[in-house]
């Protein structure tokens, strides 16, 4: 019997570490920063430069003193980042005035099609408060490393350039020190978005 539970043991855990290799965007997202209580600090966010759908040059510091929002996506993506942006929106609309103390960055992973101009347009069909950030390939590389955020390309013929943007999909939340504070999955409704935002000002 002993055996028995032993083998269900060790299959339960091979079951959880399968998926948790397949989320490789949630890979290293807490390390024990103090391992004799346990106690965790989540490795997201750190330094970035980039350039917002204005042209305007930014860093992390741009928006210190205001909640921020991060998403990662690209603006040929053909459903889950409209979606995000979208419901991005919609939690500034129920945010009320709130929304003045939180900024949406909606930085792309796709900088060889996503130019300022592009980015400028793009977001014109959405909420007028989210910011888009762009820069070169290796600004991004850095920007998604500081983020762990995954991305990479795969072939689409159908897209222009013939190829598309796997990538995590999850929304960020940081505090007024570019501190990480949660995330969002496609699950969260937009009510929980706007009551965690809500407890974090």
């Amino acid at each position: 019997m002993r055996r028995t539970a032993l083998y269900y043991i060790i299959a339960a855990l091979l079951v959880v570490g399968a998926a948790i290799a397949a989320l490789p965007g949630l890979r290293g997202l807490v390390f024990p920063s103090d391992p004799a209580s346990g106690r965790g600090e989540a490795l997201i966010g750190g330094p970035f430069t980039l350039t917002d759908h204005t042209g305007r040059r930014v860093t992390e510091t741009t928006y210190q003193g205001k909640l921020t929002l991060v998403f990662f996506g690209f603006t040929f993506c053909p459903d889950i980042c409209p979606t995000e942006l979208m419901r991005v929106g919609a939690v500034l609309d129920l945010l009320g005035e709130d929304a003045d103390e939180v900024v949406p960055l909606f930085v792309t992973i796709d900088p060889e099609r996503d130019t300022v101009e592009a980015m400028s347009t793009y977001l014109s069909y959405f909420h007028p408060g989210i910011v888009g950030l762009t820069g070169t390939p290796e600004e991004i590389q850095a920007a998604a490393k500081a983020y762990r955020v995954y991305y990479a390309k795969a072939e689409d013929p159908g897209s222009e350039g013939g190829y598309t943007m796997n990538h995590t999909a999850l929304v960020y939340l940081m505090d007024r020190n570019g501190t990480y504070l949660r995330h969002f999955s496609q699950n969260a409704t937009e009510e929980d978005m706007a009551a965690a935002i809500r407890a974090a000002l």
